[in-house]
């Protein structure tokens, strides 16, 4: 375990310090702003808390954003390391790559989550914009769930750009792979289960959309099937970079 925190610290410190961290923080914090400022118009206009709360975390804006946002995280995690040369350096060592593959992805879905802190802000502010009677608003069970849904959806976007950059030492190829590979699941699944004409499309598209689960953890709805596909989806590309990693091992 000493290892394994050792090189979580280590990635921690490099993605903080990396220059495309902060243009990468930047960018997802002004859709969040962007984001926000539209549940407001749309608060303002009639539209009921419920959906209201969807938008929260399963706005259009972020969805779509994630698949864009996550590659240029984890581009560098193996990519750069392999470009000079320190990759097969590190293997000669006594480090385990599952201890070095879950450091690097540990690393990237905790800033991530850094990411996500604005929501916390736009969520009091909207609690003290819009008391409704009776009623708690954004709802506490509904925020927890939409948390949920951010983790289990960024981890698995992580392990997925964490194994493209795996394949390559080339930051640019992993992030164009990532971005291919999570953009084109999200929008096909979601125009699957919203477009189909088909009922048994419409059924397996809700089941793997990750915009679909969004919008239901941003109700509150917790699915255990939802969080098994994740957790599952998440380990699979984990232990392929593991084996991706190994086969570079001198």
């Amino acid at each position: 375990m000493n290892v394994f925190f050792s090189l979580f610290k280590k990635e921690l410190r490099t993605c903080f310090l990396s220059p495309i961290a902060y243009v990468v923080m930047f960018f997802f914090w002004a859709l969040t702003g962007g984001n926000f400022v539209w549940l407001l118009s749309q608060l303002a206009h009639g539209e009921s808390l419920t959906v209201a709360a969807q938008l929260m975390f399963s706005g259009p804006l972020l969805t779509f954003a994630l698949p864009v946002v996550i590659p240029l995280i984890t581009m560098r995690l193996f990519a750069e390391e392999r470009k000079l040369g320190t990759l097969e350096s590190l293997l000669t060592t006594s480090v385990r790559v599952p201890e070095l593959v879950l450091s690097k992805f540990a690393g990237a879905l905790v800033f991530y989550m850094v990411l996500w802190l604005p929501i916390l802000v736009y969520a009091y502010i909207q609690s003290r914009l819009c008391p409704a009677e009776g009623i708690a608003f954004p709802d506490a069970g509904a925020l927890r769930a939409g948390g949920l849904g951010v983790v289990l959806v960024g981890g698995l976007y992580v392990s997925v750009g964490l194994f493209m950059s795996s394949l390559t030492s080339n930051q640019i190829v992993a992030a164009i792979s990532g971005f291919a590979l999570l953009f084109g699941s999200t929008l096909g699944m979601a125009i699957m289960a919203y477009s189909s004409t088909t009922s048994s499309i419409r059924i397996v598209g809700q089941y793997l959309s990750s915009f679909a689960h969004m919008m239901d953890f941003s109700r509150g709805i917790v699915d255990s099937r939802t969080i098994v596909l994740y957790l599952s989806y998440t380990a699979l590309f984990l232990f392929t970079s593991v084996k991706a990693v190994e086969a570079r091992r001198p």
